[in-house]
């Protein structure tokens, strides 16, 4: 008799949860959650691209250096979708129009998109007004989103009209919470001016960001977790930094400065990680090498 009354209990028991898994199959459940802009589980984010920054046509061997770097981007073995330099393109030259002329003639070479951020250098001190005139003219605006297969990239200026009431980088802010307004992808930052401290040469903390603006951008970054990394320049060294959990990247000069030797950065974004290579544009010519797919 008790295993008789043990058996009608298993059937019952599971005639409970067969009732139960009845009903769960019929209750709609949430989608699964994945990273922004990851995409379908079958179509993963990936792209490449490059970053040049502080150029300096017109000053040194800037242009000699893009001239190069340019003839190593077209010939590298994987698909670019577009490049990108991060300020101070020309080196206090934006009313030289030779130079001007002379560096957009070997940027026309490049097979892909260039979009342009501008630097302290391009929107000289003293005459902002005029010279953003002139780059907006001569190479776009200086502010721009961009999609790249479901990733919106973000072209940002750091450098504004001096005497404001107030900081150049809320109005910055501004732009980029107007622009995320609505956004669900991923988001790539590009400006000049890194926000972070510079510990080896303390005058640049001066001319960039101070500590409490370091703690104002960890505060727009929470507010917009979509932001997965942060490209700067003008530093003229390798960087890499972090505020709160999004990843700074500083890139060094293409021009030679203070000895250093010229470089550029190539990307792979890969459903909201980075990787990335150094290029030596001194190199006379590039071998072809294994990328990942």
């Amino acid at each position: 008799m008790e295993h008789d009354e043990w058996q009608k209990r298993i059937r019952r028991v599971s005639g409970i949860l067969v009732l139960v898994g009845m009903v769960a199959g019929c209750t709609p459940s949430a989608p699964p959650v994945r990273p922004a802009g990851a995409g379908p589980a079958s179509a993963p984010v990936s792209f490449y691209f490059v970053q040049m920054s502080d150029t300096h046509w017109g000053a040194r061997d800037g242009l000699a250096m893009t001239r190069s770097a340019v003839g190593m981007i077209n010939a590298l073995p994987v698909k670019i979708e577009f490049v990108t330099i991060t300020g101070d393109i020309i080196s206090d030259s934006s009313r030289k129009a030779d130079v001007m002329a002379e560096g957009l003639a070997v940027m026309k070479g490049l097979k892909v998109p260039v979009y342009y951020v501008p630097g302290n250098h391009d929107l000289v001190k003293g005459d902002v007004a005029e010279t953003s005139v002139r780059f907006e003219k001569n190479l776009g605006p200086l502010n721009r989103a961009v999609d790249v297969k479901g990733v919106l990239c973000l072209f940002v200026c750091t450098e504004m009209e001096e005497g404001q009431a107030r900081h150049p980088a809320e109005v910055e802010r501004e732009w980029i919470d107007n622009t995320l307004r609505g956004n669900r992808t991923s988001v790539l930052l590009f400006m000049h001016r890194p926000p972070l401290y510079n510990l080896v040469n303390g005058s640049d903390g001066v001319v960039s960001w101070e500590d409490e603006y370091d703690a104002r951008w960890k505060s727009f970054f929470d507010r917009h977790p979509e932001i997965k990394a942060v490209f700067a320049g003008h530093f003229h060294r390798d960087v890499m930094g972090w505020i709160g959990d999004v990843p700074v990247y500083v890139a060094p000069a293409m021009a030679r400065f203070w000895d250093r030797q010229p470089s550029f950065r190539l990307y792979r974004y890969q459903n909201g990680r980075l990787n990335y290579w150094t290029l030596y544009p001194e190199r006379s010519a590039i071998r072809s090498q294994a990328v990942p797919p």
